[in-house]
């Protein structure tokens, strides 16, 4: 595999520099070397071997003529350098900083398909994510090293499974064969597990490279040879291997929630309702999750059964998480139903579909009664915020006074939940928040005439001004624009308003929220984005060529 020199990386920030400053090839070869007669003819190929890669290494002096012309400094130079000379392993703990290409090379190690059509914010994001699963998976790797170190130091596993066989030699030879049995199990536990190791570092490293059934096989193989051992354990390391892949298909898609779904699945035949009920609900509440999760991300038909086979876990783990005698785990298993719920009331329609969100509604406030900010604060801020976007689900839903009343319960239940997710402690969270409460705003100035509709709608703009001290351009560039294009919308809200004379200023202001948008939203990477934001700026511009004029 192409390393990405310190040639190559110049060479871009070459092209990128001549294009700012608007020079050709040739006129950026006669500035460095004036005293070249016709250097624009001669020299104008270096110039473009240089910007196309393929000079690996150029000469000292050569780069410092180019950097005086197109002021590169030092330090850019230095950088260059630094990030040319840096191993793969290094690379990873520098994403934020990479170029473009030395994104993509790295991204073809984790064997990431068509990362050249991803946008950089999503590819960094995804190598991120890769840089955290290698520093679990090179731990593994200095666990067996620190395992091979003991072995040579005669460490006790394997002289012991020595001692073990021989003793179980003995125990033969006396024809004491219970004696046999009890040694050479101990023998087969600790040769399993050593097995094991290795099957889950393979399995780890198979995930690094997107081959989510390979590491599924291997990881079914590891929990299944247990069996001879002790079967329970092949249950609980079920249980664990399922969250690998459950966090491995939340990041990156696939297979990976279908296989951890079917590692529960296992798991709870095992750990039966019957002899084991604890852990047999914990199985069923982690099926649930996985489900929940796959069902989120599937439409149709399918989507809807994964849902609805999520919701029937849920709801069999609560016949063992009661909250008489597991008050914590039956909240949080009602707070996952509500969710599941709720998403497929958002699915459905009319009488049906209410009639989820209310049930959502219900199991939120049933895991209120344990999870208090009291004792719970993260937890019940968590739970609130759920709360409200169940609350404004059924408000948008529902019209007249009804209505109202939820939406302006919604807003209260945002507000209880900044109580806890504040701007200091919890910036993310409160962000989110702030977003949500925008939103839950809006919609009321909307349905509200008058003042007081005009006083909610300004609301709404400072909430999405507030978060947007969080979601910042530079370091969630995707919210970023969202909430850019969430306050046009906004905007045109205002325009429209009883209490709006002249609506030109909400009209342009709306316009460039959308424009602002429209910088991060590219057609090739957020077609769907970019499509919504465009017909937005057209619409809007319609609109204002349509006032008189000022």
């Amino acid at each position: 595999m192409a390393e990405d020199s310190f040639g190559a990386a110049f060479g871009r920030l070459v092209k990128r520099k001549r294009a700012e400053l608007r020079l050709t090839q040739g006129q950026l070869a006669e500035s460095v070397w004036p005293n070249d007669e016709n250097a624009a003819e001669k020299r104008k190929p270096d110039i473009s071997k240089l910007e196309t890669g393929k000079i690996a290494n150029p000469h000292t002096t050569t780069v410092q003529r180019i950097a005086d012309v197109l002021d590169v400094s030092p330090q850019e130079i230095d950088a260059l350098h630094r990030q040319a000379q840096m191993t793969p392993a290094e690379q990873l703990d520098a994403v934020p900083t990479l170029s473009r290409n030395q994104l993509e090379l790295l991204a073809t190690r984790f064997e990431i398909e068509r990362a050249f059509e991803m946008s950089d914010p999503k590819l960094r994001q995804l190598l991120k994510g890769k840089a955290e699963e290698y520093r679990t998976y090179r731990a593994q790797f200095d666990n067996i090293e620190n395992y091979r170190a003991k072995m040579e130091s005669l460490d006790d596993r394997l002289p012991a499974i020595h001692n073990l066989k021989g003793a179980a030699q003995e125990a033969a030879g006396r024809l004491d064969f219970e004696e046999v049995e009890t040694l050479l199990s101990r023998v087969d536990e600790v040769e399993t597990e050593i097995a094991a190791e290795t099957k889950e570092t393979r399995a780890r490293n198979a995930l690094l490279r997107g081959r989510v059934e390979q590491a599924y096989t291997l990881l079914t193989a590891a929990a299944d040879s247990f069996a001879s051992v002790d079967p329970l354990e092949v249950a609980r390391r079920k249980g664990r291997y399922a969250e690998q892949l459950y966090h491995h298909g939340l990041r990156y898609g696939g297979t990976g929630l279908g296989r951890a779904a079917d590692m529960c699945r296992a798991a709870s035949g095992i750990f039966t309702e019957a002899d084991h009920p604890v852990q047999w609900a914990t199985a069923m509440q982690n099926l649930a999750l996985a489900l929940r999760e796959q069902g989120t991300r599937t439409g149709g038909a399918e989507g809807a059964a994964l849902l609805a086979e999520a919701v029937e876990s849920y709801r069999a783990a609560l016949r063992v998480f009661t909250e008489a005698d597991h008050p914590v785990q039956r909240a949080m298993t009602m707070q996952n139903l509500a969710v599941a719920l709720q998403e497929q009331g958002t699915r459905t329609g009319g009488t049906e579909g209410a009639a989820l969100l209310g049930e959502a509604v219900e199991s939120y406030r049933a895991a209120l009664r344990v999870l208090t900010e009291a004792d719970h604060p993260v937890d019940w801020a968590m739970t609130m915020q759920n709360l409200a976007i169940a609350l404004e689900m059924q408000g948008t839903r529902t019209g007249g006074a009804e209505g109202a009343a939820l939406l302006a319960e919604a807003v209260e239940s945002y507000r209880a939940a900044l109580r806890v997710r504040t701007e200091a402690d919890h910036p993310v969270q409160w962000g989110m928040t702030m977003q949500n409460l925008a939103g839950a705003l809006h919609t009321q100035g909307t349905r509200t005439g008058g003042a007081a509709g005009a006083a909610l709608l300004g609301e709404a703009v400072e909430s999405y001004r507030a978060a947007l001290r969080v979601s910042t351009e530079a370091d969630h560039p995707v919210d970023w624009a969202t909430t850019r294009y969430n306050m046009a919308l906004l905007e045109e809200s205002r325009a429209d308003h009883d209490t709006r004379t002249d609506p030109r200023p909400h009209l342009e202001a709306g316009l460039a929220h959308v424009m602002a948008a429209l910088t991060v939203y590219d057609p090739e990477h957020m077609p769907y984005d970019h499509g919504t934001a465009t017909t937005s700026r057209a619409h809007l511009a319609a609109r204002l060529a349509a006032l008189p004029p000022a």
